[in-house]
């Protein structure tokens, strides 16, 4: 009676390897998981005045196959603190974060595999997961201290960072992560 359970647990166990060695790996290899197809629509003014506070709007979408999370990134290249940079209102499962020039961030759609110091401040969010079709959106108050120029990037990531559909824009100005980023500008007028 022993000798048969062993026989039996033995061609289960046989029966169980030859299908994982035959047959999962083509059933495995045969399906298509998808990919995350981030986006972000941003409105910004053109035109602002110095002293002045203005909004700016982001919003996110995903429009491919759901993400283990989707970041979404604003970047002021020609500052070095966030002191006139307000959070008005957002909607993102998670809290945004500013970061300071200095900090060690992830590149070039590695995530923290190929570290860089940061160059100048942004802010990022995120939704973790990111579901498809699920808009999230942020709204800033920035308050222009020069006049000039402003400028500001913006940028979206979805990770798993599978192909060139995962990140919005596709291609353009490399930002400090050596990521690709949509450039605002504003002309800035001179208080009164």
């Amino acid at each position: 009676m022993l000798n048969k359970t062993y026989l039996f647990v033995a061609l289960v166990m046989a029966g169980f390897v030859a299908l994982n060695l035959v047959a999962f790996p083509q059933i495995y290899s045969s399906i298509d998981i998808g990919i995350a197809k981030p986006v972000i629509d941003v409105q910004v003014p053109q035109k602002a005045t110095q002293g002045k506070p203005f909004e700016i709007k982001i919003t996110a979408n995903n429009l491919g196959a759901d993400a283990d999370l989707q970041s979404v990134t604003v970047e002021f290249p020609s500052s070095q603190n966030m002191d006139n940079v307000k959070i008005v209102s957002y909607d993102f499962l998670q809290s945004p974060k500013f970061f300071l020039p200095g900090k060690q961030v992830g590149s070039s759609y590695n995530g923290n595999k190929n570290l860089v110091e940061s160059q100048y401040p942004f802010l990022e969010s995120y939704n973790r997961p990111s579901k498809t079709g699920h808009l999230s959106s942020m709204i800033l108050e920035i308050t222009p201290t020069e006049p000039g120029t402003m400028i500001i990037y913006t940028k979206t990531v979805a990770m798993p960072h599978v192909s060139d559909m995962s990140h919005f824009p596709k291609q353009g100005i490399l930002d400090q992560q050596n990521e690709f980023v949509q450039e605002h500008k504003i002309t800035v007028l001179p208080s009164d």
